[in-house]
């Protein structure tokens, strides 16, 4: 029918349908942009993301460009006049995608961006079930004509024989992207126990 369909069991974001979690909005005059990135040499995987009420809705998307320099120049090119806070890979403090003697990170705070990050990145497995949750609670919606590859992605990507998330098509960058930027603003809270609790 001319829809991406992922055949493999074990999708994983089980909980993103295009038709459901449809957005229509579009990027609006001098508003802050949230985008979710994850640094590859000569493939940087960029998502914009805007808040609208509680809800966040990606609503732009960029690939392939080279490195953290060219991506400095693309963001300030095409987004002029918007606050830009970055939700990076944290590898990025330590990895350099340009032959450098500053990291990924130090490039886009010196470029004037505010990022995001702790000091490591957060496990894999809470990340996607930050964005599944996203999903099912109505609070994160994509625009799939504005992100047609993080859609495709999204439905895409599948776990490997390992159990982990498939790396080999190319679908884990924007969903990496996405993931860091979902994990920092809805992050799932784990339930603490205390030991009394815990005895009782």
């Amino acid at each position: 029918m001319g829809e991406f369909v992922n055949l493999t069991s074990g999708t994983v974001y089980r909980n993103y349908r295009r038709e459901t979690c449809r957005s229509t909005e579009t990027i609006r005059a001098k508003e802050p942009l949230h985008i979710g990135q994850d640094f590859n040499v000569g493939n940087m995987a960029s998502v914009i993301n805007v808040a609208r009420g509680d809800d966040w809705h990606a609503v732009a998307e960029l690939k392939g460009i080279m490195d953290t320099p060219a991506l400095i120049e693309t963001l300030k090119q095409k987004f002029e006049g918007h606050a830009i806070y970055i939700y990076p890979d944290a590898s990025g403090g330590s990895r350099k995608t340009v032959n450098a003697s500053e990291s990924d990170i130090s490039l886009l705070r010196k470029a004037g961006f505010k990022v995001r990050a702790k000091d490591s990145n957060p496990p894999v497995k809470d990340r996607i079930l930050a964005m599944n949750t996203a999903f099912a609670k109505g609070r994160l919606w994509i625009n799939d004509a504005a992100c047609p590859a993080l859609a495709e992605a999204l439905e895409q990507q599948a776990y490997d024989k390992n159990g982990e998330p498939d790396k080999t098509t190319g679908h884990d960058h924007p969903n990496d992207a996405q993931g860091y930027f979902c994990n920092w603003t809805m992050p799932v809270v784990k339930p603490v126990h205390t030991q009394r609790e815990l005895r009782l």
